[in-house]
């Protein structure tokens, strides 16, 4: 079975998330990306807020300077981590500005003695992996990154299939992916542009990677693990999602994160998970809006109770139609 494994999203795969994430069983599931200066100075936000963890949790490690990513990757063993990503993918003008992140592809000795160091630093049962993209600048050398990761025992590799200067636009380069593939023993995992379980299908068959990355398809949509998962198996989405399971959903995330953040009188990053659960059903503008401009949980609950019994048949339209491409 092909591996599924969800990406170290910042602001989006937070303590709340990963513990609804958790329960659609991904291979590998990451928390936010943490910076190994924010660990050097014990930022509270980052040891408290992004490193608190739940079992199994892996991490993504991001920062240039390697004497500082080797005690940072010590330092998330130490609290139990068992698998350590390197992020040499990240596009972000303030991450590639200080020369982290898709910035590291420019200067491949300096990921070769970097995956070197913290792989020697790292006990042996703890897994090294690193993420790169399609390239950066004039640097378009992903075979290049992996054939070193291969050989410093790096246990995947995680390839994006766009270069820096793309960020999100455009379509993701499989080719590119599929390039990478056939150059090392190593597992490849492929990331870009999955959005359903037929896009997870038809990239797989195309690149023959071992496994893939879902990162904005898993933006207010868990089941697209379940979905994957069952076509990979059945050749068909056994089980899709409804609008009403999306609401449902909604609002438990809501409840969970006013149960696990008591700290907070209110955790605003809430929000744009609600409205990516709301995405597509029909007549919930005006609920979202006004999600957007309140704090209280208790009011979030009921908007989207109204929600709920506001669902029309014509939400059911693209859920039918699915159903129908499936006999």
């Amino acid at each position: 079975m092909i591996k599924i494994y969800t990406a170290p999203i910042a602001g989006v795969t937070d303590y709340t998330y990963r513990g609804i994430l958790k329960e659609f069983k991904p291979d590998l599931l990451f928390t936010e990306m943490v910076s190994i200066n924010a660990l050097e100075v014990a930022c509270e936000k980052t040891l408290k807020v992004i490193l608190r963890l739940r079992e199994g949790d892996s991490v993504q490690l991001f920062g240039k300077d390697i004497k500082k990513m080797v005690e940072s990757a010590k330092f998330v063993e130490s609290l139990g981590v068992k698998h350590i990503d390197i992020n040499s993918g990240c596009p972000m003008k303030k991450i590639v500005n200080n020369g982290y992140g898709a910035a590291l592809m420019e200067n491949p000795e300096h990921v070769r003695a970097m995956l070197s160091e913290v792989r020697s630093a790292l006990n042996d049962s703890t897994d090294l992996s690193i993420k790169i993209r399609a390239g950066y600048k004039e640097s378009k050398n992903p075979v290049e990154i992996a054939k070193i990761a291969e050989e410093v025992g790096c246990k995947h590799i995680t390839v994006h299939g766009r270069t820096r200067e793309q960020m999100y636009t455009g379509k993701a380069d499989w080719s590119i992916i599929k390039q990478v593939k056939e150059s090392v023993n190593i597992p490849v995992i492929g990331n870009g542009d999955i959005f359903t379980a037929e896009d997870a299908k038809e990239r797989v068959d195309f690149s023959g990677v071992d496994g893939i990355m879902l990162a904005r398809g898993i933006f207010g949509n868990p089941w697209l693990i379940r979905d994957i998962r069952e076509y990979f198996q059945y050749g068909k989405v056994l089980h899709l999602v409804t609008p009403e399971e999306k609401v449902d959903m909604a609002i438990e995330h809501t409840r969970r994160t006013q149960i696990e953040h008591p700290e907070r009188p209110f955790i605003f990053e809430l929000r744009k998970h609600l409205c990516w659960y709301l995405k597509g059903i029909r007549k919930s503008a005006e609920f979202k809006d006004r999600i957007n401009h309140t704090d209280s949980y208790d009011e979030i609950i009921s908007l989207l109770e109204k929600v709920k019994e506001n669902i029309q048949p014509e939400d059911y339209i693209e859920i039918e139609n699915r159903e129908l491409e499936n006999i």
